[in-house]
């Protein structure tokens, strides 16, 4: 029967709760002690997370070996309750009123480089629409000097040399010559 007790205590599972209470720290840390002692997460049959007896050994050497300023303690809940680190409602209104200068601060930054970015913006929209009107305009007056340059070459083909250095003009329906 003894080697029976023995086995059972050295395959006793650990819930992370009994864990956290266990070393003192919160479930950040405990991820972060995994990681170092390469202790893989392990499930039961009912897909909760367990650690085993020698899982809890190693976590609570490597936690040993950390200072007490790298280790986050957590109050246990019965702390918590009797109001000695309880969280109050002015608390709480101060941490909401310093999220929403946070947030407003941050709204502030981006608004002011997205003008600043954005400020010569308006300037060049306005010239490209100047251009555009230009552009437009110019297109209408190379057509329209399209058409005087075909009026004027049909006018002077019209022309017909005449002796004496002279020219007379030929249309189709007064051909002198």
């Amino acid at each position: 029967m003894g080697i029976a007790i023995a086995e059972k205590t050295t395959n006793k599972e650990f819930s992370p709760k009994e864990i956290r209470e266990m070393l003192g720290v919160d479930n950040s840390k405990i991820q972060e002690l995994c990681r170092i002692a390469d202790i893989k997460l392990k499930k039961n049959e009912r897909g909760l997370t367990y650690f085993t007896q020698d899982d809890a050994k190693t976590l609570k050497n490597i936690s040993g070996s950390f200072s007490k300023n790298h280790v986050a303690t957590v109050p246990s809940r019965d702390i918590v309750h009797k109001g000695s680190n309880s969280i109050t409602g002015a608390s709480i209104l101060q941490l909401v009123e310093t999220l929403r200068n946070i947030e407003k601060s941050m709204t502030e930054k981006v608004t002011a480089v997205l003008d600043e970015k954005l400020d010569g913006m308006d300037d060049v929209v306005l010239e490209l629409i100047r251009v555009k009107t230009e552009n437009e305009t110019m297109r209408f007056k190379i057509n329209e000097l399209n058409k005087e340059n075909y009026k004027l070459k049909k006018e002077v083909n019209s022309f017909k040399k005449v002796p004496f250095g002279f020219y007379a003009k030929t249309t189709s329906d007064n051909n002198i010559f």
